[in-house]
């Protein structure tokens, strides 16, 4: 896994996010938001949601799937417990990035603190007109796969939940492109 610096995104990194911001900002449940601003939460998710995230799918996929193998699952859950461990501890120290309008080339943006946020929706001040986008920072897992935590909600009630995931960003074509997508047993 690449390691960089907490205060800027590496180039990979950079085309990770904007790919993923193009792609889902295409889909049909977004449509009726269309002339909304996009406002990221500053404060990114740690990366450590990415992996919680992953496990917990792993974990809830065994439970309903008693009478099949993993290997029924192995295109969806493509870590091994090494890599997985190794991912943890590679992390387990990260710091909170936070974004910069900078980092989003092909959507325009702005940035909002997660205590604004929850302050504006204790007293009512819902940001009506307003996607929120809550997202972690891309834990790259080698030179062709990388995982995204995001929540998305629509503002005009404070912080509606439209979706929330963590999905699996592949590589392909010098392009990355959603691939799979993980609960966190949140609903």
């Amino acid at each position: 896994m690449k390691k960089s610096s907490e205060k800027k995104l590496s180039d990979e990194e950079t085309a990770i996010i904007n790919d993923f911001m193009n792609a889902e900002f295409k889909k049909e449940q977004y449509f009726k938001y269309k002339g909304y601003e996009i406002i990221i939460i500053k404060e990114a998710i740690k990366k450590s949601k990415n992996i919680d995230t992953y496990l917990y799918s792993l974990t809830d996929w065994k439970a309903m799937n008693k009478n099949r193998s993993i290997n029924d699952a192995r295109d969806l859950y493509f870590l091994d417990s090494l890599q997985i461990n190794r991912i943890k501890s590679e992390i387990e120290k990260e710091t909170v990035y936070h974004w910069k309008t900078s980092d989003f080339k092909n959507v325009k943006v702005n940035l909002l603190n997660y205590e604004e946020l929850s302050e504006s929706i204790n007293k009512g001040k819902y940001l009506k007109g307003k996607l929120i986008v809550y997202l972690s920072r891309p834990l790259i897992i080698d030179k062709n796969n990388a995982f995204i935590s995001f929540d998305i909600g629509n503002g005009d009630m404070g912080f509606y939940p439209i979706t929330h995931f963590t999905v699996s960003m592949k590589k392909e074509n010098d392009k990355w492109i959603q691939s799979k997508f993980y609960e966190d047993g949140v609903f």
